[in-house]
């Protein structure tokens, strides 16, 4: 059996910058335990898997990183979107198309824009409301990160895990060195308990045109930084 696959480069307008994503299209046929290892072949942080929908809506899709499926990622959908329209599989749309796909998180829907002479672009509604758990120390913290304990700012909360569809744990961080000093002790993060090992997101308050800097690192998933994260930023 042949599966025709595309890969696409998200959140940027040049090829081979933002975060890569492989879709595997009409993916009926292949087992959980292929589709992983189609995932830890091409070596993404993500791999799309397109199957028909179960519930009527546009498909379902699985998503998968170098080690375990994912109940949802944001780069993974809009990448998924962007090549649909891309290939034409939504059909001769003048400004917008809506893709709902049906995912472990629920259903993710997608708009996908277009403009004349303009790049392809689209929006994301999480499949979820934010939802907050558990906390971590900023001592804890502080070694995952290999930084100060001062490094770590918990003015306005505590290192805390929050979804939208994926949990993180989101620490806030008091300025760009901290942020660029950040070297990921996969061994006390191992160490967290077994239901607060999510990734990592690490952010500041910008005093630039940005609203924030951040870095995502989910190493325990065998990606050790993410160039850019959807499901974080959402």
């Amino acid at each position: 059996m042949k599966y025709k696959f595309y890969t696409c480069d998200v959140f940027t307008d040049t090829r081979f910058g933002g975060n890569p994503l492989a879709v595997v299209l009409d993916a009926e046929g292949l087992t959980t335990e292929q589709m992983q290892l189609i995932a830890r072949e091409f070596n993404y942080s993500e791999t799309t898997f397109i199957l028909p929908p179960e519930q009527g809506y546009t498909n379902k899709v699985r998503i998968f990183n170098r080690t375990s499926e994912m109940p949802f990622a944001g780069h993974p959908n809009i990448g998924t979107a962007f090549t649909f329209a891309s290939i034409g599989r939504l059909g001769d749309f003048n400004e917008s198309a809506q893709v709902t796909s049906e995912e472990k998180a629920g259903l993710v829907a997608i708009t996908v824009h277009k403009e004349m002479g303009k790049p392809i672009w689209c929006e994301l509604k999480a499949p979820e409301v934010l939802s907050i758990g558990k906390t971590v120390t900023p001592e804890h913290m502080a070694a995952i990160l290999s930084l100060e304990l001062d490094d770590i700012v918990t003015q306005t909360h505590r290192p805390q895990v929050a979804s939208v569809g994926l949990p993180f744990i989101f620490t806030e961080l008091k300025d760009r060195s901290a942020l660029e000093r950040i070297k990921v002790n996969t061994t006390v993060l191992a160490e967290l308990e077994e239901g607060i090992r999510p990734s990592l997101f690490t952010y500041i308050h910008s005093q630039d045109d940005f609203d924030i800097r951040a870095r995502m690192f989910a190493p325990l998933a065998g990606t050790i930084e993410d160039p850019a994260t959807g499901s974080a930023n959402c």
